[in-house]
């Protein structure tokens, strides 16, 4: 049951008008709860780098516009580089790499399946972009970003290129000079307001609601073009150490961004390439190859041996590799920097101590470990499984403009799955043609027409608060670990039918038996039912586009052992999934015809898993057991008929 009580209604005014400003919502536990309904222009979901540069480009697009940014965490830390960033891992700066060698690097690590004229645009935008980022840092040439003694930036070889494409950063203050940024140009942001639904009209967007978890406010927005900037799916699986929050990506990224695009309407694709990441072992973050690999560090085999190959970049190529290595017992494999001078060592620790994760140093100082040995760093092969544009190939199709297939929908960032394997450089830059194409959009067009929208949020209210008014029911924590634990176990590298369609089934069974008990007893609890259900949505999303797609492609990202080759018929093929009323359905389509000829693959095969077991014991024919087990029966029959329904057992046989 819920009571509108309005409040302060000002002078003047009647208080149906005043409601669109405060209404209190008594919910049945008799808590206190306000709802806003408001007008705005554009609004951002997720305030990371994407979602700064989206609000900075929007707003020098059109500075009357009114912009409204929804984040879960706090601005000026929130998402994947919330700590700052040591470098932009991919990039293309005259006159070491140019725009056609990002494309060509591009169209090989996704193995063709990419849309090229994204892919050059982001590259012509990066020299502009670096040069935006000293502006709003304010920090000098050579200061923010090295340069050589000829004044250009000094890239590094990361990729699998014959351009060098890492462009290292001096950056921790980063997230916290963007957000300065967007709060000067008079941007409204709600901190620790999540979005958790789209409203679409007419086909095109209408309208966000957004939950604040520290006070339990609503937000309601009505607005004309959404950004979704929200980052990746990355708090998916459980990882060995069984640490909630030890993922690769940021842990508080749980698909919601995908599940928002998702369920109004909008195209996914590449949604089996499962980001099968290798991190530390035992340390809440990842293994930071892209930090140590440039500087001279690689990977080495329990032996002490090398391993992997030419290049540390994180392509499916790489990914078998090391699961060769834990495959012929020669794991666990280590990333290895002893063999570095004691200052290049210093350099590495600063980024990884700093820039990454603060607790880094503590871990290994606890366990008497220093980068002088070369067994320090212990690597964890497919510890957590997510899914990402940013660091893979999945997430919500966009065009060269950043829009989706919704009209007033944007995407960008790790979200985004129109410019994969794009990282830090692809977020702000199409953050920032997401941006400037919002503000040309919301210019041409009304707002659309929501009819009954205050019982329609009290509606969208209702459904999401029923964990909080449930007076009993599971904890949230134990369907969280039941759904991530079952996407480890059934979704991850290599894979099989099987195994796939048996973790579809727990995700559709965890969401129909466990979701309607689920309880929560806060609003960090809340949202964390929310968030389950995103995992859930995630999770059968993965497993059967992996599925749809009949082939293994992306190495060990997208891995079938009974299909272990790519085949021609997926070539530069997306595989998209949207949902129709309310049904999930996969659909093939052809990337744009591309502008620049190049290889589309990288050079790998993938190994036939056959195994010579030899004469395994059998016994002989006469060797059976009975047929029909009448003492047991008998038994049965003895102790009842209450025995009998208690082990499932027809009442009838009991009689």
């Amino acid at each position: 049951m819920i009571y509108i009580i309005y409040m302060n209604c000002p002078a003047g005014q009647q208080a149906g008008e005043w409601e669109l400003e405060c209404v209190y919502c008594v919910i049945s536990t008799g808590s206190l709860n306000m709802y806003h309904i408001k007008e705005t222009d554009i609004v951002i979901i997720g305030a990371g780098a994407g979602g700064a540069f989206a609000a900075t480009h929007a707003h020098r697009a059109n500075p009357n516009l009114r912009i409204t940014l929804l984040e879960k965490s706090k601005f000026e830390t929130s998402g994947a580089a919330g700590r700052g960033m040591d470098a932009l891992n991919t990039v293309c700066l005259p006159p070491y790499s140019d725009s056609e060698g990002l494309v060509k690097m591009l169209t090989r690590v996704t193995e063709g399946v990419l849309d090229q004229k994204i892919a050059k645009k982001f590259g012509d935008l990066c020299p502009g972009m670096v040069k935006e980022l000293e502006e709003i840092m304010d920090r000098e040439p050579g200061d923010l970003f090295p340069m050589d003694d000829k004044g250009n930036y000094r890239l590094y070889y990361l990729h699998p290129s014959d351009q060098p494409m890492l462009l290292p950063m001096h950056g921790e203050e980063m997230k916290r000079a963007l957000a300065a940024r967007v709060r000067q140009l008079g941007c409204t942001v709600h901190d620790r307001t999540p979005a958790v639904k789209l409203v679409v009209r007419d086909g095109r967007i209408a309208g966000v609601l957004g939950f604040n978890i520290r006070t339990g406010d609503y937000w309601f927005y009505k607005t004309k073009a959404v950004i979704i900037t929200a980052g990746a799916a990355g708090r998916l699986s459980q990882a060995s150490h069984g640490y909630p929050a030890g993922c690769y990506e940021f842990p508080g990224n749980t698909g919601d961004g995908y599940r928002l695009a998702y369920e109004a309407g909008a195209e996914l694709v590449n949604m089996e390439y499962v980001q099968a990441s290798t991190r530390i072992k035992d340390h809440e973050g990842p293994a930071c190859g892209y930090v140590a690999g440039p500087r001279g560090a690689y990977q080495i085999d329990a032996n002490g041996e090398r391993m992997v190959g030419a290049h540390p970049y994180a392509s499916g190529d790489t990914r078998l590799a090391v699961w060769k290595a834990y495959a012929e017992g020669r794991g666990p494999t280590y990333l290895k920097i002893s063999h570095l001078d004691g200052e290049m060592r210093q350099v590495i620790e600063k980024v990884q101590f700093g820039n990454e994760r603060t607790t880094r140093g503590m871990f290994h100082h606890q366990r008497g470990l220093g980068y002088d040995d070369p067994f320090c760093i212990e690597l964890a092969l497919f510890e957590d499984l997510g899914i990402c544009g940013g660091h893979g190939c999945g997430g919500i199709l966009t065009d060269v403009n950043a829009a989706t297939s919704v009209p007033g929908l944007y995407a960008a960032g790790d979200v985004d799955g129109g410019l994969p394997h794009s990282y830090l450089g692809g977020a702000f830059v199409m953050g920032g043609v997401a941006g400037e194409e919002a503000a040309r959009y919301v210019a041409e067009v009304p707002h659309a027409q929501i009819d009954s929208l205050k019982p329609l949020v009290r509606k969208f209210i209702d459904d999401f608060e029923a964990p909080l008014r449930r007076e009993r029911g599971i904890p949230v924590h134990l369907v969280e670990k039941k759904a991530r634990t079952r996407i480890m176990y059934y979704m991850r590298p290599p894979q099989s039918p099987g195994m796939l369609r048996t973790g579809a089934w727990w995700m559709d069974r965890i969401r129909n038996e466990d979701i309607p008990q689920i309880k929560a007893d806060d609003y960090h609890n809340l949202l964390k039912c929310h968030e389950v259900q995103s995992i859930l949505l995630m999770g059968e999303i993965m497993s059967k586009a992996s599925l749809y797609r009949d082939e293994s492609r992306w190495g060990a990202h997208h891995w079938r052992l009974d299909m272990p080759a790519k085949k021609t018929g997926w070539d530069r093929t997306w595989a998209v999934v949207t949902c129709k009323d309310g049904v999930m359905e996969f659909s093939k389509r052809k990337v744009p015809d591309y502008i620049i000829d190049c290889p589309d693959s990288l050079p790998y095969k993938y190994p036939e898993m056959k195994f010579d077991l030899g004469n395994l014991f059998k016994l002989d024919d006469n060797c059976r057991n009975v047929a029909h087990d009448q003492w047991m029966i008998d038994h049965i029959k003895k102790e009842g008929m209450e025995t009998a329904r208690r082990f499932m057992i027809d009442p009838k046989e009991g009689e």
